[in-house]
């Protein structure tokens, strides 16, 4: 049976799900989590888990233990399970692994205890500690496709957490369960003094539809403890910052545009994209970004005249810079009295998937200068925005030089850990979509070329890759 790395996993090559379709009973196993919280979000730990089936299995699997010695054995699924609890932001230090029933018949059960780390976490945003966790198994079912499985999958999920006794419980996660055809999911939610109990119960039927997962988790949430008690330490947390410069000069036959990129922040992301473009080649990554921008471009009916894009520090220290020259024809359309440029105060970040709250700072600054031509004036200017909530902000103002000038200075700053809820209500009082007007000596109306190319980035701002 093919080794695989998901759910379980068994990481002696005889693991279920990722690997091949197998008949026979039901992939059944329970896993009971047992954390004793300390004030500085670190934990004693217990991990029990327990499979019960499919017996070709779980057979196998007793084989692997023996034949690989229990030393051997131990040490390769420790390692499995640190970096598994890695991946949750988790570090497990002084870690054991201990089997039972390997040797007999009956279920087999794997249990690892060691000290862990970052289970609990500190946001000053609220001033609160809060456990995040992951009872519809989402992280692992999201690799796998269940309706491929001709077995049912039966996961029976617990936790036992123990707060620090001093602590003052906010919220426990709620009771919930939802059902489609014969499988369903259901939450269950206790608690005892400072002692919270969770069970989560995940059944998917053998001939689970790909309906039946997509209402199963149509509706996904955060399961979280809150509490308060002692201030902590916020901890290391991802900042992304990036800063864009434009500079466009509206003639009557053609538009200059100048444009520069420079990433900030994070260091490893920087790291990582100078590695990405250095692996493509300095030439295919800049064709590329021109494809990309040619595209968007020539969707919206702008020719380009002539074109350049360039790097700065691609193979030195420092922030990556990109650098774009544009000569643009067409990026004025006349029509009707007045032309207009469209622009989005949110700078693209209005929409930011999130269950719970922000995982990471995002800064991103905008300057936008714009000039037309002589005898052109702007007619219509919109008001300045300064929205703050709770220290995150999105401010934006307009600097008039002349009757045919102006900069506008954006910026958007989100703070770490901010609630969902008052991230989207900030957003909904921001409109994305703003008009300047201007007419230009000759008359006529039109739209002077699309917003789009105010931040349009050569990636995205990847704090959007994990979630919370």
């Amino acid at each position: 049976m093919k080794k695989i790395a998901v759910f379980m996993i068994l990481l002696f090559g005889v693991g279920l799900l990722g690997g091949p379709v197998l008949a026979g009973n039901a992939y059944s196993e329970r896993v009971e989590t047992h954390y004793e919280i300390n004030w500085d979000g670190s934990a004693n730990m217990t991990i029990i888990t327990t499979l019960y089936g499919p017996d070709d299995m779980l057979n196998q699997t007793k084989e692997s233990i023996l034949e690989q010695g229990i030393e051997n054995a131990s040490r390769l699924y420790l390692r499995q399970e640190m970096q598994k609890l890695s991946q949750q932001g988790i570090e497990l230090q002084n870690g054991s692994v201990e089997f039972e029933g390997y040797n007999s018949t009956g279920p087999l059960k794997i249990i690892v205890r060691g000290k862990v780390f970052g289970v609990a976490k500190y946001y000053t945003y609220g001033k609160v500690w809060e456990i995040n966790l992951d009872l519809l198994r989402t992280a692992e079912l999201s690799q796998i496709d269940p309706t491929k499985l001709n077995q049912t999958l039966d996961l029976d999920n617990v936790y036992v957490i123990s707060l620090p006794e001093d602590a003052s419980v906010i919220t426990i996660p709620q009771n919930y369960s939802v059902t489609a055809g014969n499988s369903y999911i259901k939450i269950e939610a206790n608690r005892t003094g400072n002692r919270i109990f969770l069970e989560s119960h995940i059944y998917l039927a053998k001939g689970v539809t790909m309906g039946d997962i997509n209402k199963l988790y149509a509706n996904p949430r955060a399961f979280v403890i809150q509490y308060s008690g002692h201030e902590g330490s916020e901890g290391n947390h991802t900042i992304y910052k990036l800063r864009i410069t434009n500079n466009i000069t509206v003639g009557k036959e053609e538009t200059v545009m100048d444009t520069a990129d420079e990433y900030l922040e994070p260091q490893d992301y920087i790291n990582y994209l100078k590695f990405q473009l250095s692996y493509q080649g300095e030439q295919a990554a800049i064709q590329n970004l021109y494809q990309s921008y040619a595209r968007a471009f020539q969707s919206q009916g702008i020719g380009i005249k002539e074109w350049n894009i360039s790097f700065e520090n691609l193979q030195s220290e420092g922030p990556l810079v990109v650098k774009f020259h544009w000569v643009l024809t067409n990026y004025t359309k006349m029509s009707n009295g007045t032309y207009t440029y469209e622009y989005d105060p949110t700078l693209g970040l209005s929409n930011i998937p999130s269950l719970h709250r922000l995982n990471a700072e995002v800064d991103q600054e905008v300057t936008t200068h714009i000039t037309l031509p002589n005898g052109a004036k702007f007619t219509e200017i919109p008001s300045d925005i300064n929205v703050t909530v709770n220290g995150s902000s999105v401010v934006m103002k307009v600097e008039k030089l002349s009757d045919r000038e102006i900069v506008i200075h954006s910026r958007v700053f989100l703070r770490y850990g901010m609630y969902t809820s008052d991230y989207k209500d900030m957003m909904q009082g921001i409109p994305t979509k703003l008009e300047f007007r201007y007419t230009l000596s000759s008359g006529g109306s039109g739209i002077c070329g699309p917003a789009f190319v105010v931040g349009l980035a050569i990636l995205p701002l990847i704090f959007m890759r994990r979630r919370k």
